[in-house]
């Protein structure tokens, strides 16, 4: 017999024309869950263990209107006055948009737990502050490495672990609580100045590591704000740097302010997402969600990321002089808000080949480009496909359309590239973007793409014209 957990969130807005910012209460029958505030949104986390009912009040303002995302998850959605409801029924990433300018969040994660059949290391059992007062870099960095190859996990209970950068080895396994953050210190800019050849600044770097596994419901937190005020552009970095690394698995855990791209993985192979949350500063320049960069079989699955820039964005940067060809790269079942490009391969593509890339089955909420596709040094794009992937508002930046694929010179000396066999699949465009959608190249027969099953505002695209797309130099088949 399934059990039913009811779930009350409370929006207060009490003087709504004094601009204060409003105010959420969310409680289950276990009691009130803390509401946290980021950046103008609200979010809430807790285990999903059973079917949720969740109860929304807006006060201080009359509901003219709400909806709930994904579309496809949530079916009973009511309102009597200024409350509604809303049933979910399984685990995920849901939002909430209340007359069209309150977000709010639910991550209702399944339930992690320690392993049982693993040794344990409680940190704190090391001496290890966790009350975010003391820097405890050196402590932590010395627990990583006896942890290496023990085969014992290292648990961060609830608490707050101020550090500078840190770096994970191989055969580690790592457990946040929930309520465990391991955060930036901000004192000191040059603590994390890089020093290898790869001159990328990173907050946690996972470098020539194999068999790595994070995961639990806590957090990282970059402190890019405040990095970024204090320091300017030398606080551009990276929250998290996975660097020719094996079979990393990163599950659970959210990925908060970071002072540039939250997450890059360079030259590294079978990585994996699932169900973490990378919360930027929207505010922030620069703030990219996932990067797989010059990787192979990577999976982002379940995610979800908000970003100034974009939410993903596979490439070749050539960084330090790195580079191999990226393949098989799958992004699935992820929710989306960007002020930029959301589901994008590019810019940097300074390899040979990007082949086997799969967008499938992804809610986009807000995005200034929905699908983008940019070669600009000259690689080959092969086998890229976009399946049944949904896409509701423009956020109105540099471009305002959904499509845009690009074949160009970076300047006079690159090579031009190509982008072949792409395949749009089941997408839908909830609401029509501003301008007209791009596919061009300078020179003829570079691109080639076809589109089945395209709809926009609820109505099959069955032209050019009907899809709203502009075309230079590229081969179109739309059925």
């Amino acid at each position: 017999m399934k059990q039913y957990v009811i779930v009350f969130l409370t929006l207060l807005l009490s003087a709504p024309l004094l601009g204060q910012t409003p105010d959420f209460v969310f409680s289950n029958t276990n009691g009130k869950i803390p509401v946290q505030a980021y950046k103008g949104y609200h979010y809430v986390k807790f285990p999903f263990q059973s079917k949720v009912t969740a109860y929304v009040t807006l006060k201080g303002e009359d509901t003219e209107s709400v909806e709930v995302f994904p579309k496809g998850k949530v079916s009973e959605v009511n309102q009597i006055q200024n409350t509604v409801s809303i049933a979910l029924y399984e685990p995920g990433v849901y939002m909430l948009r209340l007359n069209k300018k309150h977000k709010f969040f639910i991550f209702a994660d399944e339930p992690y737990s320690l392993p049982t059949d693993k040794p344990i290391i409680n940190i704190v059992d090391l001496g290890i502050d966790n009350t975010g007062r003391e820097n405890m870099t050196s402590q932590i960095q010395k627990a990583l490495e006896n942890a290496s190859g023990s085969g014992a996990v290292l648990y961060f209970p609830k608490g707050d672990y101020k550090t500078f950068p840190l770096t994970i080895g191989r055969n580690t396994h790592l457990f946040l609580d929930e309520d465990a953050t391991i955060m930036a210190d901000t004192s000191d800019i040059k603590r994390y100045y890089p020093t290898d050849d790869l001159g990328t600044k990173r907050f946690i770097y996972i470098k020539d590591a194999e068999n790595v596994k994070i995961h639990g419901a806590g957090s990282i937190n970059g402190n890019g704000k405040v990095l970024r005020t204090r320091y300017g552009d030398e606080a551009r970095m990276r929250l998290m740097m996975i660097f020719r690394s094996k079979n990393v698995d990163i599950e659970g855990l959210m990925f908060k302010d970071p002072g540039s791209w939250n997450t890059q993985i360079l030259c590294s192979e079978d990585v994996s997402f699932n169900a973490v949350k990378l919360m930027n500063d929207i505010e922030l320049s620069n703030t990219d969600g996932f990067d797989p960069d010059a990787s192979k079989r990577v999976l982002i699955e379940n995610c979800f990321a908000y970003c100034s820039d974009d939410n993903v964005a596979i490439k070749i940067t050539k960084t330090s002089g790195y580079m191999q060809n990226v393949e098989d790269i799958t992004v699935r079942g992820c929710l989306f808000l960007t002020k930029k490009s959301s589901l994008k391969v590019g810019t940097e593509t300074r390899g040979l080949l990007m082949k086997n890339i799969l967008f499938e089955d992804n809610d986009v909420i807000e995005s200034d480009r929905g699908m983008a596709l940019y070669v600009s040094d000259g690689a080959t794009l092969e086998n890229i496909r976009y399946i049944n992937n949904r896409f509701e508002y423009n956020y109105p930046d540099a471009k305002r359309c959904g499509i845009n694929f690009v074949v160009r010179k970076r300047n006079k000396d690159s090579k031009l590239g190509m982008i072949k066999d792409v395949l749009i699949k089941d997408c839908f465009f909830e609401n029509s973007f501003p301008k007209m959608s791009e596919i061009k190249s300078e020179a003829k027969g570079l691109i080639n793409v076809h589109i089945e099953n395209l709809y926009i505002e609820n109505q099959k695209v069955s032209s050019l014209s009907e899809g709203q797309i502009e075309v230079k130099n590229s081969n179109i088949e739309i059925k």
